[in-house]
């Protein structure tokens, strides 16, 4: 494909989600609240819906050739079907966001303060069960680490990227420990899925217009699910030092570069 079509249809993948996002928050989720028994079933069934919206946008990407058909879900052994947990994953792309979203039943996530005020993104995210991140004008979003537990024990699932931002191509950022803290207060498993790309696509401080020379693909593989059975609340700093030393050492076999240096870049990044 010339590499003037796949800008211009990266472009219009852009134009396609920043135009329907606000379509379908202000008629089709307002009207869809006209049926909703509650106000609780409503924001599960947008959720639920908004995944499916996912899934939708990834084919047409997929159909575009712009990144491969979406892999199939990795299986989760040992969790229940509405068993809670927290899913932590590195976070090499911009999109990898909407494949995670749209490939987990029930997940959620936290989402910036300034797109849950946003007028084209905000009417849809605040009719979903997301979490609204520091800065969205809610009382909630102050107190983020408790917010996530009550989140959690209320029986919802969520996804955090605990690098904060997504990841840079030659290392991960330092692990924030909420993450962890959270689902060992909640009592909740850790599920660690390791993301990746190739080619790179969509990365941090790459403009959307340097499109690789062919489809990206996804591979999601799980590097553990943790239970934190047992886990005292004053662990939680050591347990996510170890989940980002398993993840260093993910990330430098993936990039060809000695385990032990990934070793020693955790080591100094807890």
């Amino acid at each position: 494909m010339p590499r003037a079509l796949r800008i211009a249809l990266t472009a219009w993948a852009f134009l396609l989600f920043f135009l329907g996002s606000p379509l379908i928050g202000l008629v089709v989720l307002p009207a869809a609240r006209l049926f909703a028994p509650s106000a609780d079933a409503h924001l599960r069934r947008c959720t639920r819906w908004i995944a499916g919206a996912h899934r939708v946008f990834w084919g047409w990407l997929s159909l575009s050739g712009l990144v491969h058909r979406r892999p199939d879900p990795v299986a989760l052994p040992g969790l229940g079907a509405e068993q809670p947990y927290v899913m932590v994953t590195n976070h090499p792309s911009l999109i990898d966001v909407i494949l995670l979203l749209g490939s987990y039943d029930g997940l959620t996530c936290v989402v910036k303060g300034s797109w849950y005020r946003s007028i084209v993104l905000g009417p849809l995210l605040r009719q979903t069960t997301y979490l609204a991140g520091p800065g969205s004008g809610l009382d909630e979003s102050e107190d983020m680490l408790g917010t996530m537990v009550e989140h959690l024990r209320a029986g919802h699932r969520l996804l955090v990227f605990p690098e904060g931002t997504r990841s840079l191509p030659d290392r991960l950022h330092r692990f924030r420990r909420g993450a962890v803290e959270a689902a060992v207060r909640a009592g909740v498993p850790i599920v660690a899925l390791f993301l990746e790309v190739d080619p790179p696509i969509l990365r941090k401080g790459v403009p959307f217009w340097k499109v690789p020379s062919r489809a990206a693909r996804f591979r999601v593989e799980l590097l553990d699910i943790l239970s934190t059975e047992g886990v005292a609340e004053g662990d939680a700093r050591r347990l996510n030092a170890e989940l980002q030393a398993r993840f260093q050492a993910r990330f430098a076999a993936a990039a060809g570069a000695p385990v032990e240096a990934a070793a020693r870049s955790a080591a100094a990044a807890s």
